[in-house]
C-alpha cells in the first residue's frame, strides 16, 4: 500500500516540475522579477517529499500483522494523494494549454496543507515508534541497504533550507548543526555504497547500517516537525546536537573489511567514489578546523593526505579514459585508507595512541597515492622540496635576519631557549655565503643545482619550525625536529665544504664563462608581425627626431611592454624612404641575450660592407666600423637591447662627426641609453586604436580582402579583448587562421585574453621579459597576479605589502618602503607596469600590469609555487593546493570564503578578495578555520569581506601578522591586539564614526603603518588617553591616517609618540568647543624632525574660528589644510618652509576676499592647488619672487575667485594651470599666455 502511494507522489512531484516551466514572469512593485505561482510549486514539492519519506519508513519498519492503526493512516494519506494528483495533473494540462491557473495551483497548495496538518500529529508518533523500534532491534537492521540508501535521499531533499527559512532565533547555530546533520547523512549513505561496491557482505555492515537507520529515522522526525510548526524550540536544537556524532567503531570496521576485499569497480559505479571522496573531504575539514592541537609531524601528514585526496578527486571527476581493473583496485583501497585515517583523527584518543593509530592506514595510502599519481600520469610527485622557486636567496636572506631579530628578542628567547637556533643560524650564515658563489653557475651543474635544492629546503623547514614554536604548537622527536636538520645541515655543509676545497668550483666557473662565450646569438625571441598598421603618427614623431635637430650624435630609444610593436615601428621606420634618403649609411643589429660583442660588430659590418670579417677580432671588427661610420651619417638600429652596458661597449666605435647620426634603440627598458646622448625623453610607445586594432586583424587574417560580416558583428568585442597590443591581434589572427571560417564566430565569443596569452608566441615573448628580471624583482612583479584583473593599486599598499612579504633587502641608508618604491620605479622602467594616477609632483599614486601580463604572472606564479589563486566557489571546495604552498588569493563573493576548505598550514599570506559589502551581515562570519589552519599566517588582506560590528577574535590569535587589513563596521579595537606583537601594516576600511583604539597600541612597536582607509575625514582612529605618561613610544611608526584628537591639550603628547613619523594624516575635532574661546591654540609639530607629508584638518562641532597658530617641522614637503579658517595673513607660517613642494588649501583652510601675497615666497613649492576657498582676490604686487619653482598650479570650486596673480607668467618652470568649477577666474587665466605653458579650463568655465 506504501509503495502504490510512493508512485503516485513520485507522478505528481514529476507534474510539478514540469509546471514550473510554465510559470509566467511578473514584476513586483520593487521592480524584482518573480515566476507567478512559483512559490506554491515549491511548497506542495516540499510536502510532498516529506510524505514520501515517511511513506519510504514506514514501508520498512511497518508490521502489518500489529499495525492497524499504521494500515489505516496509510489508507487516509493513499486516498488524499490519489485526489492530490489528479489536481496537479488537471492544473498542468491547463498551463499546457494557456499558462499555470494559480487559483486552482492555490487552492491544490491550500488542499494538501489542510490534509497534511490532520496527518501530523499521526506521523510524529509513528516516527517515535519507529525509532524505538529500530533501536530494540540492535542485530537486525531496521533497513536493508538498497531501502535505507532510498530513505536517506528522500530525507535529504526535506532538511531545511535556510536561504529560505530564516526562523531561528540563533540562526547560525541552527544552520551549522544541521548543515552537520546533512553531511554525516551522506558520509554514511556514501560509505554504505562504498563498501559493498567493494565487496562487503551485509551480513557484516550491521551495527552500521543499524544506526544510520536510527539517525534517519529521527533525522526525518526533526524535518517533519520543523516543517510543520514553521520553526523549532530549544528541545529541537539540542536534538541536533545529538544527532552528528559519527559511529567511529562502525566505520573503522566497515572500512577495514573493505580493505581486505579484492574487488573493483565499473566505470559506471565511479559517482560513488566521487562522493564518497568529497564527504571525506568535508569530514577532513571539519576536523581539522575544530582547532585539536595536532603534533607538527601529523600536521606535515594531514596535508599530504589532503594533497591526496583532492588530487584523487580532481582525476575521479576528469574520468580518465584508462581507468583499468588494477587501478580501480588501487583507488579503492586508497579511499578506504583515507577514511581510516579521517576516522581515527575523529576518534577521542591520546596523542600518542592517535599516531599509531593512523600510521598503518596513512603510510599505505601514501605509497598507493603515489602509485595512482605514476600511472595516470597526471601531476608529477609532490615531495616535500616543492617550496617556491622564486628568490630563493633573498628568502634565506630575509629568514637569518628574522633568525637574528627572534634570538634577541624576550618572546623569541623564551620560545625558542630549548633548541639550537643559534648553531642553525651560523650553520645556515656559511652556506648562504656557498650559494652566493654558484649562483650562476647552479643551472648547468646537477650536482650543484641538487646542493642548492638541498639548502633551500632545509631553510623552508627551519622557517616553518620556528614559526611553529612562535605559535605555540607541538614539536615531536621526528625528523621535523631542529635537532634532525641541524644534523641535516652539517651534512649539506660537509658537501659544500668538499667542492670548495677542491678545485672544481674554480674549474667551474672557467667552464661556465667558456660556455657563455661559445653561446650564439639567440635567434629565438618571438616575431613580431612584420604587418605594419598604425602608428604612423609615432613614426612621423620619430623621423622627425633622426632627421632634425642637434648635429651631434643622438639617440632614440622607443621603449614599452612585450609585444607592443616596438621592433615593428623600428623596422618602418628605418625602411622609410626620407629616412633612407637622410642617412648614408645604415645598420641593423639584433642585440643577443647573452651579449658578445663580436657578434654585434660582425652584424652591423654586415649591413654595412658585403666583406666577410669573421676571421678578425673584436679590436679588429671595432677598428672596421669606426672607419666606415667616419664622415658618414649614419643611422645604426640596437634592438632589443636590455643593459646600458651595450652602449657603453659600443659607443667607441660609433664616430661623431656633428653631421647629425643617429642610434634608436628598442627596449623594455627606459634606462638603456646615457642622458647625455638624449636629446627627449625616450618614446614611449602607445597602444593601438580600436580603428588600427582591426586593420591589423585583417591584414594579418585576409590580406587585402574583407572579413566576413558575421566576424565584423563581433568588432567591438574583439578590439576590446585585444586591448591595443599587436602581438595579441597577431596571435587571434593566428587562432583563426587554424579555423574553419563558420566557426570563427564562436571562436572569438569563447576566447578571452587568458586564452591567447597562453599561447607559446605570447608566452614566449613574456619569458623573456621576467627572465631578464634581477632576483630581487621577480617576486614583486608575479605579487600582481595576486589580485585580479585591472586591479589598480595603492603604491603605499603594494609596497607595504612587498615589505611584510619579505621582498625588499634592507640597507643602511633607506627605508624598507623607499627600496620598495625604488622596485616599483625599475618594474616601471622596465614597461612592465602603467602608471594610471600620478601624484602631484610626479611620483606613482597607482600602478597597474597589462591583462597579457597578469594572465602570465598568474601562470608564472602558480608554476613556481609562489603563490595560488582560486577563483570561485568550485574551486574554493575542491581545488588541488599544492605541498608548502606559502600565499594564498582567492576571489570569491564573501560568503564563499566562509566555505573554503583548503587545508595548507604552511600558508604566510592569504589575500581575499570579493565584493565588499557596505552593509555587514545580521551575523558573524565563523573565521575560526583562519586561526586552527592559518595559525602561520603573515600577510592577511581581509578588506573586501564585511566583518560586522565586532573585530573577529580568532585574527588575534594570529600572533606572526606583520600585515593585517579588514573591512567592518567595528567601533574599537579589543586590547587583546597587543598578542599582535609582530605587526607592521594595520589598516581599517570603515564607514562608520571613529573607531577607538586600545591602550595596547602603545605596545605594538614594530607597527610602522597605521591607517583608516577612508577617502574623506569621515572616520579615523580615536586614540587612548588615559595613560600616555606611563605608555611607550611607536618609534618605528612610519605613517598614521587618519589620526583623531579630541581636544587640543594632549596634543603634543600624543604626537610626541610618533617621533619618526614621515605621513601624518590628522584630524582634531573638539566636541566641546565654545564659540567664547578666544585662546590662542599652537599646532607644535617642529619637533618631528623626518615629518615630510602632513594632512591637517579642523571639524569643530559648532561654527567655531579660532585663533591659531603653526610651528611646523622645517623637514616638510607635503602639506595640506582644510577646515581651520584663518585670515590670509597666518600664511606666512608656512611661506618660507624651506622643504615644502606641494601645498594644498582646501575646504576652509582659509577665509577672507583677498590673498595679496607681499613677502611670501615659498621658495620650493611645485605643486599649489586651492580649493573650495570663498577668496575672490588673488594679487602678488609686491611680491615677485612668490613660487619660483611652481610647475603645476589646480583652482577647483572658487566660486568667486576672479583674478589671479599676472606675475605667474613670469614663473619659468610654470607647465599647467588646471581650472574647475570657478566660472569667474577663467577670463584672469586665459591672460597667461606664456609660450610652453598649458592651460586647461572645464568646458564649462569657458562658457561664462
Amino acid at each position: 500500500m506504501a509503495s502504490s502511494s510512493i508512485n503516485c507522489i513520485s507522478s505528481a512531484l514529476d507534474d510539478l516540475e514540469l509546471l514550473k516551466n510554465y510559470c509566467p514572469e511578473s514584476r513586483r512593485r520593487s521592480g524584482r522579477r518573480y515566476l507567478e505561482g512559483y512559490g506554491d510549486l515549491l511548497h506542495l514539492q516540499f510536502r510532498l517529499k516529506f510524505l514520501r519519506t515517511f511513506l519510504l519508513c514506514a514501508r520498512n519498519l511497518g508490521n502489518d500483522d500489529d499495525d492497524a492503526s499504521l494500515k489505516a493512516l496509510i489508507t487516509r494519506i493513499k486516498d488524499a494523494i490519489s485526489e492530490w494528483r489528479q489536481e496537479i495533473h488537471t492544473c498542468y494540462l491547463t498551463a499546457v494549454e494557456g499558462g499555470v491557473p494559480t487559483n486552482e495551483l492555490r487552492a491544490v497548495t491550500n488542499n494538501v496543507q489542510e490534509d497534511i496538518t490532520s496527518f501530523a500529529l499521526e506521523i510524529e508518533e509513528w516516527y517515535l515508534v519507529f525509532s524505538d523500534r529500530s533501536l530494540r532491534q540492535s542485530n537486525n537492521p531496521p533497513m536493508q541497504k538498497d531501502d535505507l540508501v532510498e530513505f536517506i535521499n528522500s530525507l535529504l531533499e526535506c532538511l531545511p533550507n535556510f536561504d529560505t527559512y530564516r526562523v531561528f532565533a540563533d540562526i547560525q547555530v541552527a544552520e551549522e548543526r544541521i548543515k552537520a546533520l546533512k553531511d554525516k547523512l551522506t558520509f554514511m549513505k556514501n560509505l554504505i555504497c562504498f563498501v559493498t561496491l567493494r565487496g562487503v557482505e551485509v551480513g557484516q555492515l550491521g551495527p552500521l547500517l543499524t544506526h544510520t537507520g536510527v539517525l534517519a529515522i529521527n533525522a526525518a522526525d526533526f524535518s517533519f516537525r520543523y516543517r510543520n510548526r514553521y520553526g523549532y524550540n530549544i528541545q529541537m536544537l539540542e536534538e541536533l546536537k545529538h544527532m552528528v556524532v559519527v559511529p567511529v567503531e562502525s566505520c573503522v570496521q566497515a572500512l577495514i573489511a573493505s580493505n581486505l576485499s579484492k574487488e573493483s569497480y565499473s566505470e559506471s559505479d565511479e559517482y560513488i567514489f566521487i562522493y564518497l571522496v568529497d564527504v571525506l573531504l568535508c569530514n577532513f575539514w571539519e576536523i581539522v578546523k575544530s582547532g585539536t592541537c595536532f603534533l607538527i609531524s601529523v600536521k606535515d601528514q594531514l596535508q599530504m593526505l589532503y594533497a591526496g585526496l583532492s588530487f584523487l578527486r580532481t582525476n575521479l571527476k576528469e574520468k580518465p579514459k584508462k581507468f583499468d581493473e588494477k587501478l580501480r583496485h588501487l583507488i579503492g583501497l586508497v579511499v578506504c585508507d583515507a577514511g581510516l585515517v579521517i576516522c581515527s583523527l575523529s576518534r577521542k584518543a591520546t596523542r600518542d595512541g592517535l599516531i599509531k593509530e593512523m600510521d598503518i592506514a596513512y603510510v599505505d595510502f601514501l605509497e598507493r597515492i603515489k602509485l595512482i599519481r605514476a600511472t595516470v600520469a597526471e601531476k608529477r610527485l609532490e615531495t616535500s622540496s616543492f617550496f617556491p622557486r622564486t628568490n630563493q636567496l633573498g628568502f634565506i636572506d630575509f629568514l637569518l635576519e628574522n633568525m637574528v631579530d627572534l634570538t634577541s628578542s624576550e618572546d623569541g628567547s623564551n620560545a625558542l631557549v630549548n633548541h639550537p637556533v643559534r648553531p642553525i643560524h651560523e650553520e645556515l650564515v656559511s652556506l648562504r655565503t656557498f650559494l652566493g658563489k654558484i649562483v650562476e653557475l647552479r643551472n648547468e651543474d646537477k650536482v650543484l643545482q641538487d646542493l642548492w635544492n638541498s639548502v633551500v629546503e632545509v631553510a623552508y623547514r627551519v622557517e616553518f619550525l620556528i614559526d611553529s614554536l612562535m605559535v605555540g604548537d607541538i614539536l615531536d622527536s621526528s625528523s621535523m625536529s631542529f635537532h634532525s636538520i641541524l644534523a641535516e645541515i652539517k651534512i649539506i655543509k660537509f658537501k659544500a665544504l668538499n667542492i670548495c676545497n677542491s678545485n672544481r668550483l674554480d674549474g667551474e666557473v672557467k667552464e661556465a664563462t667558456k660556455r657563455m662565450d661559445h653561446k650564439p646569438s639567440q635567434k629565438n625571441k618571438p616575431k613580431i608581425n612584420e604587418v605594419v598598421v598604425g602608428f604612423e603618427d609615432e613614426a612621423n614623431l620619430i623621423i622627425n627626431r633622426l632627421t632634425r635637430g642637434s648635429r651631434q650624435v643622438q639617440i632614440i630609444p622607443i621603449v614599452g611592454m612585450p609585444g607592443l610593436g616596438k621592433t615593428t615601428i623600428a623596422h618602418k621606420i628605418y625602411r622609410d624612404p626620407i629616412v633612407m634618403s637622410h642617412f648614408h649609411l645604415r645598420a641593423w643589429c639584433s642585440i643577443s641575450q647573452v651579449c658578445h660583442k663580436k657578434n654585434l660588430f660582425l652584424e652591423i659590418l654586415t649591413c654595412i660592407l658585403p666583406n666577410t670579417f669573421f676571421n678578425k677580432s673584436e679590436e679588429e671588427l671595432a677598428e672596421e666600423i669606426y672607419k666606415c661610420l667616419k664622415r658618414n651619417r649614419y643611422l645604426i638600429v640596437l634592438d632589443d637591447i636590455w643593459d646600458i652596458e651595450v652602449w657603453n661597449e659600443l659607443q667607441a666605435s660609433f664616430p661623431n662627426d656633428a653631421n647629425g647620426s643617429r642610434v634608436i634603440m628598442t627596449s623594455r627598458l627606459r634606462d638603456v641609453a646615457p642622458q647625455d646622448k638624449l636629446d627627449k625623453e625616450p618614446h614611449s610607445l602607445r597602444q593601438l586604436t580600436h580603428d588600427e586594432s582591426w586593420d591589423l586583424l585583417k591584414e594579418k587574417l585576409l590580406p587585402g580582402k574583407d572579413l566576413p560580416p558575421k566576424l565584423c558583428e563581433l568588432r567591438t568585442q574583439i578590439v576590446e579583448m585585444c586591448q591595443g597590443l599587436p602581438l595579441t591581434i597577431v596571435i587571434l589572427a593566428g587562432i583563426l587562421a587554424h579555423t574553419d571560417q563558420f566557426c570563427w564566430k564562436e571562436v572569438v565569443q569563447r576566447l578571452s585574453s587568458s586564452a591567447i596569452s597562453s599561447s607559446e608566441q605570447c608566452k614566449a615573448a613574456l619569458e623573456l621579459s621576467y627572465t631578464n628580471l634581477p632576483e630581487n624583482l621577480k617576486p614583486c612583479f608575479l605579487y600582481f597576479g595576486a589580485y585580479p584583473q585591472d586591479y589598480e593599486h595603492i603604491t603605499d599598499r603594494l609596497t607595504w605589502l612587498w615589505v611584510a612579504e619579505g621582498f625588499v633587502q634592507k640597507t643602511q641608508f633607506k627605508s624598507s618602503e623607499d627600496v620598495a618604491y625604488d622596485y616599483l620605479m625599475d618594474l616601471i622602467g622596465r614597461s612592465l607596469v602603467m602608471v594610471p594616477k600620478q601624484r602631484s609632483i610626479g611620483g606613482v599614486k597607482t600602478c597597474r600590469i597589462h591583462d597579457l601580463l597578469h594572465d602570465f604572472c598568474v601562470r608564472k606564479a602558480q608554476e613556481e609555487n609562489f603563490l595560488h589563486l582560486v577563483r570561485g566557489y568550485d574551486e574554493l571546495s575542491t581545488c588541488y593546493v599544492p605541498p608548502n604552498l606559502h600565499r594564498l588569493c582567492i576571489n570569491c563573493e564573501p560568503e564563499h570564503f566562509c566555505k573554503l576548505r583548503l587545508y595548507s598550514p604552511t600558508i604566510r599570506s592569504l589575500l581575499v578578495f570579493a565584493r565588499a559589502e557596505v552593509h555587514p551581515r545580521t551575523w558573524s562570519f565563523d573565521l575560526s578555520f583562519i586561526s586552527c589552519i592559518f595559525k602561520l599566517v603573515k600577510v592577511l588582506d581581509l578588506s573586501q569581506i564585511n566583518l560586522g560590528y565586532a573585530f573577529p577574535r580568532e585574527i588575534e590569535m594570529l600572533v606572526l601578522l606583520r600585515y593585517l587589513a579588514v573591512l567592518g563596521n567595528m567601533r574599537n579595537i579589543p586590547s587583546s591586539i597587543a598578542s599582535l606583537s609582530n605587526l607592521e601594516t594595520f589598516m581599517v576600511e570603515t564607514l562608520e564614526s571613529p573607531v577607538l583604539l586600545p591602550d595596547a597600541i602603545w605596545s605594538l612597536r614594530k607597527l610602522r603603518h597605521l591607517q583608516i582607509m577612508n577617502k574623506f575625514f569621515r572616520s579615523g582612529f580615536r586614540l587612548p588617553t588615559g595613560n600616555l605618561d606611563n605608555s611607550s613610544q611607536l618609534c618605528n611608526l612610519d605613517t598614521f591616517s587618519i589620526a583623531i584628537l579630541s581636544s587640543w591639550g594632549n596634543m603634543d603628547k600624543i604626537l610626541g609618540k610618533f617621533p619618526n613619523i614621515r605621513k601624518l594624516k590628522l584630524k582634531i575635532s573638539e566636541y566641546k568647543a565654545s564659540a567664547w574661546d578666544k585662546s590662542i591654540k599652537v599646532i607644535v609639530l617642529h619637533f618631528l624632525h623626518r615629518l615630510e607629508s602632513l594632512n591637517l584638518n579642523l571639524d569643530p562641532l559648532r561654527d567655531v574660528q579660532y585663533q591659531i597658530e603653526f610651528c611646523f617641522s622645517s623637514t616638510i614637503k607635503k602639506l595640506t589644510l582644510s577646515g581651520f579658517r584663518l585670515p590670509w595673513c597666518k600664511i606666512s607660517a608656512i611661506a618660507n618652509l624651506p622643504n615644502l613642494e606641494v601645498l594644498k588649501l582646501l575646504h576652509q583652510a582659509f577665509e577672507g576676499k583677498e590673498w595679496n601675497m607681499e613677502v611670501e615666497e615659498f621658495p620650493k613649492v611645485r605643486f599649489l592647488k586651492l580649493a573650495s576657498l570663498d577668496i575672490a582676490k588673488w594679487t602678488a604686487s609686491e611680491c615677485e619672487n612668490c613660487f619660483p619653482h611652481l610647475e603645476k598650479l589646480v583652482l577647483e570650486r572658487c566660486y568667486f575667485l576672479k583674478e589671479v596673480p599676472s606675475s605667474l607668467e613670469n614663473i619659468s618652470t610654470l607647465e599647467t594651470i588646471e581650472v574647475s568649477g570657478c566660472p569667474n577666474s577663467a577670463s584672469s587665466v586665459m591672460q597667461l599666455q606664456e609660450e610652453g605653458l598649458k592651460i586647461l579650463i572645464s568646458s564649462s568655465e569657458l562658457s561664462y
